[in-house]
């Protein structure tokens, strides 16, 4: 490789008698090296990976993936990093939240003096708890009528369904939900209080006859969607029976609904979005637009404008006339008809609906099914954070880089609580000269375009104040599923899965509306309906 190719210079127009030369060599080798240093380390990682397979093909273990000790260097906060100033705790009293079951007057044993009077307690409260079992013999009267050779027996009281009861069942869902317990534990648990029970059992009692919860998670989607004028949603990785599929959250902040799904396109978003049964599809002028702007072939597009004429119809029904007026269609083709196709049918059937405006990540199957899609700004910085580079000089531009979008990211928050038009464009401005940088590190600059290009979505909050700047509330519904997938890995049966979704749904629902979990499993196993379902107290929350 010539001097000239390496460095990308163009030495006829280079001013050999000035610094700027030297400058510019300087920058463009740094730059290489930047080039050479991250390549580097991406070969060492795939031949890491390339050693583990070979190992794992042999029968042996790979290396172990354990992180490095931080070192006192590390631990120390990052002092480019914009923090606000943390609010000073102070300890309060506990006493007031505790349940009082039962009262015990301790005595005085000692000797008294004859002029002691009597000045009442000083309370101590202790917390403890009990862990027995419970099982209660039903004896059913019976009467036998000869005369109508017929037996008379007392019914089982509604709420027995089975021979394990209301606060068991609601236990091993809360232990297997919750608590995140496996199965096995929940068994071992159960065994050494002196319950006798079968891991078949628990585990019919996680995901058998579970509908009037599943009516519930469907009750509380309902609620949820209409609750607030956006949605958060993320999705992470599944396991269904040894096959990778996908957990989606939708949410706010008074709900959370989990669905399992075999992929995570366009298809999939917008039929958890509908919550219909089946997806609609139609070709109207969104749709050839939409098309337009993907670059399809014209030819494909003018063939569909016979389908403007057609109503909305099902996949089926779409697909037979699709593949009747264009036999010769390719797959890719095929797949962006149908994404242009149903999101054309979900904006039209839902044209009132409150779906307008979702926070998410900037994962393409997100885009533009909504009318309006924020951005996170904390997924948006990580892209910084990634940056590793070698050199010094370096390192500092990205870590001031960073501490001015945190900074930023302040003035944004302090907008929300006083929206203005002064601020408005006053904050429009600063984005544009923020992320127009140049700081002569081609990694990091080329990071600022991008960031640049995404202006639209990271700044929706300027015009609509409530929405929020972060995708946390996603994130974090997500959070107690991943940590169950690492104990139970996935599920095995279309029941399960359900049951997973059902009851992760309920749970993070209850959390967020301050309702405990398993008093409201056993409100509902029991039958007793004394507290109010979850899908009335969302709507009764103010939007």
């Amino acid at each position: 490789m010539s001097l000239k190719e390496m460095f990308h210079l163009d030495f006829s127009s280079i001013d050999f008698n000035k610094h700027n030369f030297v400058r510019t060599t300087l920058e463009h080798l740094r730059n290489l090296l930047e080039s050479l240093y991250k390549e580097n380390l991406s070969l060492k990682s795939q031949l890491q990976q390339l050693k583990d397979e070979i190992n794992r093909l042999k029968g042996q273990k790979g290396k172990p993936d354990i992180k490095a000790n931080s070192s006192d260097e590390n631990s120390k906060p990052d002092k480019h990093k914009f923090i606000q100033p943390k609010k000073r705790w102070k300890k309060r009293s506990k006493l007031d939240k505790v349940k009082i079951d039962d009262t015990k007057v301790v005595k005085y044993e000692g000797v008294l003096p004859l002029d002691a009077e009597h000045k009442g307690y000083r309370s101590i409260v202790v917390q403890d708890i009990a862990i027995n079992t419970n099982n209660i013999e039903y004896k059913l009267e019976r009467y036998y009528s000869p005369s109508q050779g017929k037996t008379y027996e007392a019914s089982v009281p509604d709420h027995i369904n089975g021979e394990f009861g209301a606060t068991l069942k609601s236990w091993v869902l809360f232990w297997c939900f919750n608590s995140r317990m496996s199965e096995q534990k929940i068994y071992q648990l159960l065994t050494d209080t002196g319950i006798s029970i079968s891991q078949g059992q628990i585990s019919n009692i996680i995901i058998k006859n579970q509908d009037k919860f599943h009516k519930e998670k469907i009750e509380i989607v309902s609620a949820g969607i209409k609750s607030t004028s956006y949605q958060h949603i993320d999705d992470t990785g599944a396991r269904v029976n040894g096959v990778n599929q996908y957990f989606t959250v939708l949410c706010n902040d008074y709900y959370s609904a989990f669905f399992i799904r075999p992929k995570k396109d366009r298809l999939t978003v917008i039929d958890i979005l509908s919550q219909e049964e089946e997806l609609s599809y139609l070709i109207n002028s969104y749709a050839l637009t939409f098309l337009k702007e993907r670059n399809l072939k014209s030819s494909v597009i003018s063939a569909l404008s016979s389908f403007l004429q057609m109503p909305a119809m099902h996949q089926d029904s779409f697909e037979k006339e699709l593949t009747h007026l264009i036999p010769e269609l390719k797959n890719r083709q095929k797949t962006l008809i149908l994404e242009a196709a149903a999101i054309a049918a979900y904006q039209e059937k839902h044209s009132s609906a409150v779906i307008e405006k979702i926070v998410s990540d900037d994962a393409k199957q997100f885009h533009d099914i909504t009318r309006l899609r924020a951005l996170c700004w904390i997924h948006e910085e990580r892209h910084y954070q990634k940056l590793t580079p070698l050199f010094l000089h370096h390192q500092e531009l990205v870590a001031d880089f960073r501490s001015q979008i945190w900074e930023y990211y302040y003035e944004l928050t302090q907008y929300k609580k006083n929206p203005n038009e002064k601020d408005k464009e006053r904050l429009s401005a600063s984005f544009d000269e923020i992320f127009s940088t140049q700081t002569g590190y081609d990694e990091l600059d080329k990071r600022i375009r991008l960031t640049r290009a995404k202006k639209d979505h990271l700044l929706v909050v300027l015009t609509y104040p409530e929405i929020p700047l972060h995708n946390n509330t996603a994130e974090l519904a997500l959070r107690s599923y991943i940590i169950k997938r690492k104990i139970s890995f996935g599920t095995r049966t279309d029941e399960g899965t359900q049951s997973w979704e059902t009851f992760f749904t309920i749970m993070d629902t209850s959390r967020k509306l301050g309702v405990n979990f398993r008093d409201y499993l056993y409100d509902r196993i029991s039958k007793l309906y004394k507290m109010p379902s979850l899908a009335s107290l969302i709507i009764s929350v103010p939007p």
